[in-house]
């Protein structure tokens, strides 16, 4: 379970007779981790949590407020763009925040990530900030941990094969969570544009499973029990007919996957299937809007989750999960990792005031 501070900033305001000086915890990335932040099974325990909230009601998840860098579909993926993503979650998390991200397809040729983040945590009770933190990290793993914990409602039984295109820092976090819940995994076929990068992201060390770099998408995808698409493409290029009877599809990124998978599909899921059809270059976005998608159709993640849908039915079926990436996730995973930072007086404290201006 998700652990609570010993005192929140709300009761120790409640024993003082006047507020005078506010601090915050400012966390950086090293921080992060030092914290737990790459802690992957503690990651989809707080995930599969929050889905079941968000499912349950539990949580406020507003619209993403997007800076697109320009009016082309895939102008995300050539140009980048900013993302704002407030959020509350309720139960044992109980916090409110705000994780601001950049994502930058140039950074990397810089030796930066593609995708900067940082967030904010407030208390719901007296809107003071209680952490600023790095969200870089927090970001990757809880995208992995959404993967992560799809597979392991998802999957087939006795699923041996994963087929994953891109070799980048999301690549790596879908490894992570995807190698601890298909304990079956046998093979791990890798595609990436460059092949040097497949081969080193192939060559790092990871659970029991062989990791294949391949030469082609199709190689990767034909005949595998689960496909991860996670590149910067600009054009679908993964279509119906690669995929295999039994087949779970991550779609992780936005444009890898052509409108025909969805067609094939025996049940797609979401884990949030307004936030998902908001953006037009997501998978069920474009599904939609070439009118073969009805959106009343697509099971929430949550639901599946908290055992309210049966998920899959049959070995054969065809299951496809289009994960939008929700700001409640963020908030969670960094709720988490915040706590445990207070536990072990990790980061620093900043003075938000020492007297309040105005009252």
């Amino acid at each position: 379970m998700v652990r609570q501070p010993s005192q929140t900033v709300t009761e120790a305001l409640s024993n003082r007779a006047a507020v005078t000086s506010v601090d915050y915890r400012c966390l950086s990335q090293e921080d992060v981790v030092e914290a737990g932040g790459l802690d992957m099974d503690a990651c989809l325990e707080v995930i599969a949590q929050t889905l079941t909230l968000h499912h349950l009601g539990d949580t406020l998840s507003p619209p993403k407020a997007v800076v697109h860098w320009g009016p082309e579909i895939d102008a995300d993926e050539k140009l980048g763009r900013i993302m704002a993503m407030p959020a509350y979650v309720g139960g044992a998390t109980r916090m409110a925040g705000l994780k601001w991200i950049p994502s930058v397809p140039e950074n990397p040729s810089r030796g930066l990530p593609r995708g900067i983040g940082v967030i904010l945590l407030s208390d719901p009770e007296t809107g003071l900030p209680v952490a600023f933190m790095d969200g870089t990290v927090v970001s990757a793993m809880r995208t992995g941990a959404v993967s992560g914990v799809a597979a392991r409602e998802l999957a087939r039984p006795g699923a041996r094969r994963l087929g994953l295109l891109g070799a980048g820092v999301q690549a790596r976090t879908q490894l992570m969570a995807l190698e601890r819940t298909l304990p079956a995994l046998e093979e791990i076929r890798v595609f990436d544009i460059d092949a040097a990068k497949a081969a080193r992201l192939a060559s790092e060390r990871g659970g029991g499973a062989t990791r294949l770099v391949v030469a082609t998408p199709e190689e990767a995808v034909r005949g595998a029990d689960v496909v991860v698409p996670a590149t910067m493409a600009p054009e679908p290029f993964i279509p119906a007919d690669w995929i295999e009877a039994g087949a779970l599809v991550l779609s992780v990124s936005s444009l890898d996957v052509r409108t025909d998978v969805i067609q094939a599909a025996d049940l797609v899921v979401a884990d949030d299937v307004a936030h998902e059809t908001a953006h037009r270059s997501r998978l069920l976005a474009r599904a939609e809007a070439a009118g073969v998608l009805d959106r009343d159709t697509v099971v929430p993640l949550g639901a599946i989750v908290a055992g309210e849908h049966p998920g899959r039915t049959a070995a054969e079926q065809i299951v496809v999960v289009s994960p939008v990436g929700l700001g409640i996730e963020d908030l969670a995973w960094a709720t988490y990792v915040f706590r445990r930072a207070e536990q072990l007086d990790v980061g620093r404290k900043q003075r938000l005031w020492d007297e309040p201006v105005w009252r």
